[in-house]
């Protein structure tokens, strides 16, 4: 442990250097609509599963096909001579729900929001402290002329919240195999191979420890602070750095700023406590900072380092330190055009040096239609003790890349299909397709 004292210095400098930079969450192309924060829209300070009322109404108004109505997405961004910050378009306090950047009056819908935006589709009205939600996900590959079709996720979430009191997680099923990287560790109930099981990614106790809710204590087992917030679990970027939203969650505290120009977050990390045993669990700590350089740029570092007393992935019985240092951007140089960038050096202990990364491009053709190419890099690092005559393999010692082509169809409200071509080095080329419901 003497190194992770040691470490801490480093964690200062990093912290000093990052109020100059920070990141991005959730929906990352967002942030050609103005939106930087993640508080406006989702109960996670870093966003990411529940949606809030404001949420769920702009995700009508800005990411469904309109179908023949004139669209926001598609009107000219409002002219403004400064930005104010990520959550607050207006004067209004920080506690009142802000006004939505605005569009140009001839775009925007008279009627507002469907009522189909709400939970159920508006079947259900939630009381005031209560945001429900849920994701139904199923997928099909195609590869190597085998097609699979499997069901993704059947997750339940939502968030009560009473006076500065809060209270979140989420619940569902999944059907995981023996071995399986993604899904096992989030398991609540373990039955036999290729069973159902219950799993929650999430669970936790909050406490807003401000009126303006700026500032947020929690307690639980949480998605941990680090990079963009993407939804694509399998990216290298969230496989390499263990920081992904599928099962990588952890246990522990973390308090979490949002500020109107700087918000950040930093988690103390007591382990993953649905997995054992103990040996396996690693602990440390996660954070990262973020700010807007501008209404369109935002840019970021995040840092994360862990000890464990053996390493679960290898299954190498030597104490084992993990540590990912990194730096994170978004930018949107037109409206239709949002460009993210993650690069990330990779520490692991019997391992040379390492770093992974993705550049992306998200381009919206018409409101609810998107394009996306995406180009990612990765090196774990050599295994030390490699005899000098053992060749470097992709992924080990050199680069291994890939590159993702991706179309994204928001068709209904609370659906969406996504298609994606993939094609790695040492991997057969996979067609992947996902129909999203959430509720």
């Amino acid at each position: 442990m003497g190194l992770f004292f040691r470490a801490v210095p480093f964690v200062l400098a990093l912290s000093t250097l990052a109020l100059t930079t920070r990141s991005a969450h959730a929906y990352g192309f967002m942030i050609r609509h103005g939106y930087g924060g993640c508080t406006t829209c989702h109960t996670d300070p870093s966003g990411g599963e529940t949606l809030t009322r404001y949420g769920r109404a702009q995700s009508d108004l800005l990411l469904r096909m309109r179908y023949g109505k004139a669209t926001v997405s598609a009107a000219p961004a409002p002219a403004t001579e400064s930005f104010d910050g990520f959550d607050d378009f207006g004067d209004s306090p920080k506690a009142e729900k802000p006004p939505a950047p605005a569009p140009a009056p001839e775009a925007e819908d008279a009627a507002g929001p469907a009522s189909s935006s709400g939970f159920l589709w508006g079947a259900f009205a939630e009381p005031d402290f209560m945001s429900l939600g849920g994701s139904l996900r199923s997928a099909s590959t195609l590869k190597n002329g085998d097609f699979r079709w499997f069901p993704m996720q059947a997750d339940f979430y939502g968030q009560l919240a009473f006076g500065s009191l809060r209270v979140g997680g989420s619940v569902g099923l999944v059907k995981t195999r023996a071995g399986a990287p993604h899904g096992r560790a989030a398991l609540v109930t373990r039955g036999d191979d290729g069973q159902l099981n219950m799993v929650s990614r999430t669970h936790w106790l909050g406490l807003d420890l401000d009126s303006r809710r700026e500032l947020l204590l929690r307690a639980g087992r949480l998605n941990v602070p680090f990079g963009l917030r993407i939804s694509e679990h399998v990216m290298w970027v969230r496989e390499a750095t263990h920081t992904d939203r599928e099962s990588d969650q952890q246990h522990g505290v973390a308090l979490a700023y949002s500020g109107e120009k700087l918000r950040g977050e930093l988690m103390a990390i007591a382990g993953n406590y649905q997995l054992g045993p103990d040996r396996y669990r690693e602990r440390g700590y996660s954070l990262y900072l973020e700010a807007f350089a501008s209404s369109s740029l935002a840019v970021g570092a995040s840092h994360l380092f862990t000890v464990a007393q053996a390493d679960r992935y290898s299954l190498d019985q030597g104490e084992t330190l993990r540590g990912a240092h990194g730096l994170f951007t978004r930018w949107s140089p037109l409206r239709p055009l949002v460009v993210m960038a993650e690069a990330n050096a990779l520490h692991l202990s019997r391992r040379d040096l390492g770093y992974v990364g993705f550049v992306q491009l998200d381009y919206e053709l018409t409101q609810g239609l998107h394009l996306g190419a995406t180009g990612e890099a990765l090196d774990a690092g050599r295994a030390r003790g490699a005899g000098p005559d053992q060749p470097k393999s992709a992924g080990a010692g050199e680069p291994r890349l890939g590159g993702w082509l991706t179309a994204s169809w928001f068709f209904l409200p609370h659906c969406d299909l996504r298609v994606d071509a993939i094609a790695r080095q040492n991997e057969a080329f996979t067609l992947l397709s996902q129909l999203h419901v959430f509720l």
